[in-house]
């Protein structure tokens, strides 16, 4: 999965909102880690594959919802969590110096064990600050993305439209 089309994106995306919310100047680093890790449990919940004492493991992939102007769309909520994963490892990678991201393959592996692992990387990073910690982030969301089933045009579609749909929010007062 190659999203290196989308650091730019992100960058932009996090420039606006510092300046919006007049941020300059703050390490915002030890605040986006933990949206991370938030964005990622939330996909985690999504994807229900942790939950042994549950007979509904399936993921939840097909959702109504209604947008701003009350249309109802189906939205895939697996999908857009880990899109949000995305957002914030992205501009973690941007924040330490590390602006594309060649993607190294990796054997499946449990997922719990996946996740744990990506836990792990993003409590070391704003301590450590190590751009080799930011490409092992990288590689592993994405080795967890594609584990979820999703492919590169997938990830980067569902992107560009989260991307707009927070430029949206940051207009509307979020």
């Amino acid at each position: 999965m190659n999203l290196n089309s989308l650091f730019n994106k992100q960058k932009q995306l996090d420039e606006y909102i510092v300046k919006e919310k007049e941020l300059e100047g703050q390490d915002l680093l030890p605040r986006k880690t933990v949206a991370l890790i938030c964005e990622l449990y939330e996909c985690v919940n999504e994807a229900r594959f942790f939950k042994y004492w549950s007979e509904d493991q399936r993921p939840n992939t097909i959702e109504s919802k209604l947008t701003s102007n009350g249309k109802a769309v189906v939205y895939n909520p697996l999908l857009e969590e880990y899109v949000d994963t995305i957002h914030f490892t992205l501009s973690i990678a941007n924040d330490l110096g590390v602006h594309e991201h060649k993607y190294i393959q990796t054997e499946p592996q449990d997922l719990n064990k996946l996740v744990l692992g990506i836990t792990n990387l993003a409590t070391i990073i704003p301590t450590s600050r190590e751009q080799y910690h930011v490409k092992s982030l990288l590689n592993n969301v994405i080795a967890l993305g594609y584990q979820l089933g999703f492919d590169e045009k997938q990830v980067i579609e569902a992107y560009h439209e989260k991307n707009k749909e927070n430029y949206e929010r940051q207009e509307n007062g979020y």
